[in-house]
């Protein structure tokens, strides 16, 4: 097999973890308003997308490189990026929520 198909296979299995474990996590957890969540899934989709192509080509580059297990575990860890996203948002939407209970 060449290695273009190794990768359209990586990237097919790769992927629906990618953009849909930080949105089932949204769902699960989340307590915001319809619209706000709608925000929060577009940035943590666009996120999602960022981190899966800086992720992909810099796995490509290290496999070329012949460091196969540090391109698979860039992979992995890259799966964090868009959690770090609901969590920086959820953290300035209690801020603001704190702030606006202080005034009020």
């Amino acid at each position: 097999m060449s290695n273009l198909v190794i990768w359209i296979i990586v990237v097919a299995f790769y992927a629906p973890l990618h953009f849909m474990l930080p949105v089932v996590f949204l769902f699960i957890t989340g307590r915001e308003s319809e619209e706000l969540r709608r925000q929060l899934i577009r940035s943590v989709v666009r996120d999602a997308f960022l981190s899966m192509v800086v992720a992909v080509a810099l796995a490509v580059l290290l496999v070329q490189l012949g460091w196969i297990l540090p391109a698979m575990l860039l992979l992995m860890l890259s799966m964090a990026m868009p959690f770090l996203r609901i969590v920086r948002s959820r953290r300035l939407l209690a801020g603001e929520e704190s702030n606006e209970t202080q005034v009020g």
